[in-house]
């Protein structure tokens, strides 16, 4: 946001003004969906399909329509709730963007705006160390000045949440994309686990092409990160591709989408001075997002009480669909949403059903945040 003052954090955000201009049901074709709802759920969301000749993903997922006016009616409404709440009562919530392995706040540019003046609150896009166009801390920076290495997963929570206490948010929801995800629900159990030191409240969290127990870098190349040869040698070819896996193919379902200004956007990082000693420290520490039976037992624990909104493209060929069900299926206060023809970049690939996916979500939270401070 322009008329916004700089900030001292390392940490590059893109603010959109809160609007109650409503998008009109027309700009949501909502042709067939099929939902999934887990028996220990109190939430439900429909998979939302663009294509009238998708085929049903699993027997156990019903056909709902949504081609009747009524029907569209209610997905209106639910979707534009939020806009209609006071925005003097929300000015202390926000929502918190946060990408995952390859992207930056460019990834949001979609869906910023228009979350942002639908649910008329402040929407914040955080750039994790080492992405984006932020500044590359070097090794000896924060080993000479006795400072957290910026690239831990255990620190970016920290960052992640003082971020939020900067933006004068005292409460926050929390949407992640891949290991972004895992950030979020980690910034969760840190809240849960510390609730007096942290000023920060997290309202609920979205989790976009999320797993558990995902190696966003091959283990053989991690090994290879660490041996001098990998570091002199490997690191920016090995790096370089790893980056170009995120616009590639396999993560989109229709590869037309990927534009040359697409593939520049996810390039322009790898131009920023110190680019591949900080891939090269991330890369070593990729292993942090894979959570073992006995840390993603603790996490679940901890946040149980927390609405988790669960969305998965039916056709991601990194996180597949199965997966997301399985891990939707350990939350106890969740529900799954998947976005038929879309791959695992649902923000940059199908926007528009991301929002109607996510909008209900978000104005049911803030409803409820309302009638608590009445």
């Amino acid at each position: 946001m322009s008329s916004s003052p700089p900030r001292s954090l390392s940490s590059t955000t893109i603010f959109d003004r809160p609007s109650l201009n409503v998008l009109s049901r027309t700009q949501y074709h909502l042709h067939r969906s099929f939902s999934n709802k887990y028996p220990t759920s109190s939430l439900y969301a429909p998979l939302l399909d663009g294509s009238p000749t998708s085929p049903v993903l699993s027997e156990d997922i019903p056909i709902l329509s949504l081609d009747s006016p009524a029907d569209m009616d209610e997905v209106s409404t639910s979707s534009s709730s939020a806009a209609e709440h006071d925005l003097e009562a929300n000015g202390q919530i926000g929502i918190v963007l946060v990408h995952g392995f390859g992207g930056g706040v460019f990834s949001w540019r979609h869906v910023m705006g228009v979350l942002a003046r639908q649910v008329g609150c402040t929407v914040a896009a955080f750039d994790r160390p080492g992405w984006g166009l932020t500044s590359r801390p070097h090794q000896k920076d924060w080993e000479v000045n006795q400072l957290p290495n910026p690239y831990k997963l255990e620190n970016q929570v920290d960052l992640l949440l003082s971020f939020c206490a900067e933006m004068g948010f005292s409460s926050v929801i929390l949407v992640g994309h891949d290991d972004g995800g895992i950030l979020a629900l980690k910034a969760a159990q840190r809240v849960h686990a510390s609730p007096n030191s942290v000023n920060v409240e997290i309202k609920g969290v979205v989790l976009l092409s999320v797993s558990l127990s995902r190696e966003v870098v091959p283990g053989f190349a991690r090994i290879l990160l660490y041996t001098s040869l990998g570091k002199k040698h490997i690191v920016r070819p090995l790096l370089r591709t790893e980056i170009t896996q995120v616009i590639n193919r396999r993560a989109w379902y229709d590869a037309t989408k990927l534009t040359a200004e697409v593939s520049s956007l996810y390039k322009a990082p790898l131009c920023v001075e110190g680019w591949d000693e900080a891939l090269h420290e991330i890369g070593k520490l990729s292993s942090e997002t894979v959570l073992s039976p006995q840390n993603a037992a603790t996490l679940l624990q901890a946040i149980k009480d927390l609405p988790v909104l669960v969305i998965a493209g039916a056709e991601d060929a990194l996180v597949p669909l199965k997966s997301a069900q399985v891990m939707a299926s350990r939350f106890v206060n969740s529900k799954l949403v998947a976005i038929s023809g879309c791959g695992h970049l649902p923000h940059e690939e199908c926007p528009k059903a991301l929002l109607a996916a996510i909008l209900p979500f978000i104005s049911n939270l803030l409803t409820k945040s309302e009638l608590h401070n009445q």
